[in-house]
């Protein structure tokens, strides 16, 4: 405890039990999307099916949604740097099947459900440690950096890390890249000071006998402790819509560019990369003006624009009659996709930065996890429905409706959690 005291009076770059989890997150969320980017071309490029596709991704959900608030469970009754550790390592051997099978179909569904059900419990114990190793006025801070290296990861580990290793060389190495990252971040873990819950134990066949019997009781605490807490509720249901429409920009991403700028699947980085650079911006505002602005009209705000550029996503559609020609679309089309995909990024951190700051500033230590647990259950339910209904919708009505349907869903958010909003109050970051 006397080490996180140290690391807590420190500054957050100054921080190296920070730095330690940061880092560990930027190996483990690269070689993450890496492994998601690699496998989905790996069974596109056996199956040429759809419905096989459907199924890796259904796979990569499904941890999430059986064993989410069981996971929350474990981080609260458990050594919270043992979890990083275990995960770390287990996910860097949970890669090998690829290297001893080969590249195979059912290789790939096993590395996907291994590496989705380990991350299942890594989540809410970062998430966990974080408030425990940094000030309370620093984790504006540190949300931003986290919020900020989850969408930069992205972009390194798809667009970049993953499409080049297989270009120039083969997916062997990129697996084994992949497992050395993995491994990188377990040894960081380790550096981190031991962040005990509360009624920390120590893992073992007890212990998991325990966690079982308690699960339904912790599950219900938390569900409990959320309808007493409206602020908290409502911020957890910000942060799964937001993931929701990522998961349904993701899903839709490929199509929009083809259908709409009638340009072949790999020109997605002229959505991806305005809105990765949103993102961006949006943290740097933050931290900018997040003080004077404050917490609830962050979120107010993000959510009405959220909703204003989906509409404008919408309205792209019949508008690609106009300005596409022969050649292609006219720069100036191009240009304004862009630009909407950039505010819709933008808007994504002023929601989601301000509503993980309150979850990790106003939770107690004993009930965290379990509240973490809730929210990858709820942002894997939220995702689970537009993977398997967005795509037969865009279809047999185009991308139109579903981006009309999330603006309403931003819409009903807003309206809906308006009052709770108000009696959210979380310290800035010092110099905001």
């Amino acid at each position: 405890m006397d080490q996180l005291g140290g690391a807590a009076e420190r500054g957050i770059l100054r921080n190296r039990a920070f730095l330690a989890l940061w880092a560990a997150q930027i190996l483990s969320q690269v070689a993450a999307n890496a492994t998601t980017f690699a496998l989905i071309v790996l069974v596109g490029e056996i199956t040429k099916s759809n419905t096989s596709s459907s199924i890796l991704i259904l796979l990569a959900i499904l941890p999430a949604v059986v064993f989410g608030v069981f996971a929350g469970v474990v981080v609260d009754r458990t050594d919270r740097k043992r979890v990083l550790v275990v995960t770390n390592a287990f996910r860097a051997a949970s890669v090998l099947p690829l290297l001893v099978i080969g590249e195979s179909v059912t290789a790939a569904y096993v590395v996907n459900f291994l590496v989705a059900a380990i991350t299942v419990f890594f989540v809410p114990a970062e998430s966990a440690t974080i408030p425990a190793i940094v000030r309370k006025r620093d984790l504006l801070v540190a949300n931003s950096l986290f919020t900020f290296t989850f969408n930069g990861a992205f972009l390194v580990g798809f667009i970049i890390l993953a499409p080049v290793v297989i270009a120039l060389s083969s997916y062997q190495v990129l697996f084994i890249i992949i497992a050395s990252m993995f491994g990188g971040a377990a040894l960081l873990c380790l550096t981190v000071p031991d962040v005990r819950a509360v009624r920390a134990e120590r893992i073992g066949v007890e212990v998991a006998g325990a966690v079982v019997a308690q699960t339904v009781g912790g599950v219900g605490e938390a569900f409990a402790y959320l309808r007493t807490h409206p602020p908290v509720m409502w911020s957890l249901v910000y942060i799964a819509l937001t993931y929701m429409l990522i998961a349904v920009a993701g899903a839709l991403a490929p199509g929009f560019v083809r259908e709409v700028l009638g340009l072949s699947e790999k020109n997605v980085v002229v959505l991806v990369a305005p809105a990765g650079l949103g993102v961006v911006f949006g943290l740097g505002a933050l931290n900018a003006i997040g003080g004077r602005l404050g917490p609830s009209r962050a979120i107010g705000t993000g959510l009405v624009v959220t909703a204003a550029a989906l509409l404008v996503l919408a309205a792209e559609r019949p508008l690609a009659f106009v300005f596409l020609t022969p050649t292609g679309p006219t720069p100036g089309f191009v240009a304004l996709v862009s630009v909407t995909a950039f505010v819709f990024g933008v808007a994504y951190a002023f929601i989601t930065v301000p509503s993980m700051t309150r979850l990790q500033s106003d939770l107690h230590d004993e009930i965290r996890g379990r509240i973490f647990g809730v929210l990858n259950m709820l942002v894997s339910v939220f995702s689970f429905a537009p993977l398997l209904l967005v795509g037969p919708v865009a279809d047999a009505y185009g991308v139109a409706p579903v981006f009309v349907g999330g603006a309403v869903l931003c819409l009903i958010a807003w309206a809906g959690g308006r009052a709770s909003r108000g009696q959210i109050k979380v310290e800035s970051a010092p110099g905001m």
